[in-house]
């Protein structure tokens, strides 16, 4: 496989692979590309003529090189197509303009974007208007991508309502749940959540804020009224020292908390959602194919590729009920 010359940086599986020649910072990525490129140049090998596809990964992070891991196991066994990966943070300023071209000068029959960055810079390229896309790894991926039509992806939204669910049986005596959000970018959220929560007895308790300055004020201002505390994706709210402080805070309040990530659960939350996301990156894969046999496509949420993780040590910590026995897709965690 081939990179352009100047600009696209060309990673050989000599050289991931060969222990003696690089050290690899991370083993998954490692793995992941590796894969991926030593795929690609068996099928180059054998047909030159393959279906090209790009891969457009909007970071070099442990969760995105999992997706890319997934998607090359399942295009490892589709012969006749060619994957090129573009790492999109390696692409700035004018930089970002030369890969457009690059890009749109091969004939790639499709672009696979992990992450939300990747994913809007091949919804909105001039150059890219025209071609099939299939984004992945993005939550809410309408406000993401501002398309009217249905895009075309794997979400990572998890229905409200299977949150709530988790919520319930994981948190056994927990009726008041505290959603920390902003208005501006989560009020349908709070909303949908309000309504489905009512059935199970459980009241949604909103804790809005506009600034992130607000966030120590509102809480202290309604720890009494609270017996968990939900910290769902928003812009505003969610930040790694946020997360820390909040989590720190509630566990001296002896209030629970309910999160969306592994550093969630590694942070202390007694509940948290976590994606397998390899399993994400085969989904992608396996809708990618379809697509380049010609069907059609709309948005598609996750497969049942979470968990609900229970934290042990905090839930003990705090006195609440551990269940002998959960039910996928709750358990406890590592």
């Amino acid at each position: 496989m081939t990179f352009r010359e100047g600009h696209l940086q060309m990673i050989s599986f000599e050289k991931l692979c060969a222990g003696e020649k690089m050290r690899i910072a991370s083993g998954l990525l490692a793995a992941a590309v590796c894969m991926v490129f030593l795929w690609a140049g068996f099928a180059q090998a054998v047909d030159s003529s393959a279906e090209k596809v790009a891969v457009l990964v909007s970071r070099n992070i442990r969760p995105y090189a999992e997706a890319v891991e997934g998607i090359g196991a399942v295009f490892a066994e589709s012969p006749g197509r060619e994957l090129e990966i573009f790492y999109l943070d390696k692409f700035r300023g004018k930089d970002r303009a030369v890969l457009s071209g690059e890009l749109a000068e091969v004939e790639f029959r499709l672009f696979i974007s992990v992450g939300p960055e990747a994913a809007r810079f091949i919804w909105t390229d001039e150059a890219l208007k025209n071609s099939a896309k299939l984004y992945s790894v993005v939550l809410n991926p309408k406000k993401v991508l501002g398309t009217a039509s249905p895009p075309c992806g794997i979400s990572l939204n998890i229905p409200v309502q299977e949150q709530i669910e988790m919520i319930e049986r994981g948190l056994p005596g927990v009726w008041r749940v505290g959603l920390l959000y902003d208005p501006r970018y989560n009020s349908d959220f709070f909303e949908d959540a309000t309504v489905r929560a009512s059935s199970s007895g459980i009241k949604i308790v909103p804790l809005e804020v506009s600034s992130k300055k607000e966030i120590p004020g509102v809480l202290k201002d309604h720890w009494g009224d609270i017996d968990a505390l939900w910290l769902i994706p928003d812009r505003t709210v969610i930040s790694e020292s946020i997360i820390k402080y909040t989590i720190k805070e509630s566990l001296f309040k002896a209030v629970p908390v309910i999160g969306y990530n592994r550093f969630f659960y590694e942070s202390g939350a007694a509940l948290a959602f976590v994606f397998d996301y390899e399993e994400l990156g085969k989904q992608c894969a396996m809708k990618a194919l379809n697509l380049l046999s010609g069907e059609m496509c709309g948005k598609t949420g996750p497969c049942p590729c979470f968990h609900a993780w229970i934290n042990t040590r905090v839930m003990k910590k705090l006195g609440i009920k551990i269940v002998e026995n959960y039910m996928s897709p709750i358990e406890v965690g590592p």
